[in-house]
């Protein structure tokens, strides 16, 4: 590549009805220190590129980064729904199991205490008879002793 100094250093031969040397020289310097701008620019530019190629880079190691965190957010909030769900069947399940138990035991209770209430109907009907017969008797002994 040319540089801005090989611009400045070229020498042209000298002819016999040739370019007038000062306007040669003068237009040599006038592109010399156009192609230098120019060369600084395109390095400065070319040193923008490079480090905007970092920044790139830097963000897309941070975009992969934020994906994978994305990922994994995803992945344990499935889980954690998951774990949810299957401890509140583990929930239903045993209040279930508790409220069949409890009705059980709660027919179970009332069953016996129909039973224990049939036993005390039973022994006041037999009361009944007997009282009934004891008066039945006393009548007649009363009876008798008219």
């Amino acid at each position: 590549m040319l540089t801005p100094m090989d611009i400045q250093r070229q020498d042209f031969e000298v002819r016999l009805r040739g370019y007038n040397a000062n306007e040669v020289d003068d237009f040599l310097d006038l592109v010399g220190k156009d192609y230098e701008k120019l060369y600084k620019e395109n390095a400065e530019l070319r040193e923008q590129v490079k480090q905007l190629d970092k920044s790139i880079e830097q963000y897309r190691a941070m975009e992969e980064t934020l994906q994978k965190s994305i990922v994994l957010a995803q992945t344990a909030a499935e889980d954690i729904k998951k774990n949810a769900a299957e401890k509140a069947d583990v929930i239903m399940n045993e209040a279930q199991t508790k409220s069949e138990n409890m009705y059980r035991q709660l027919d179970s209770e009332i069953q016996s205490k129909r039973n224990e209430l049939a036993s005390v109907q039973a022994e006041v009907t037999g009361y009944k008879s007997r009282i009934k017969g004891i008066c039945s008797g006393l009548l007649e002994m009363l009876d008798k002793l008219e």
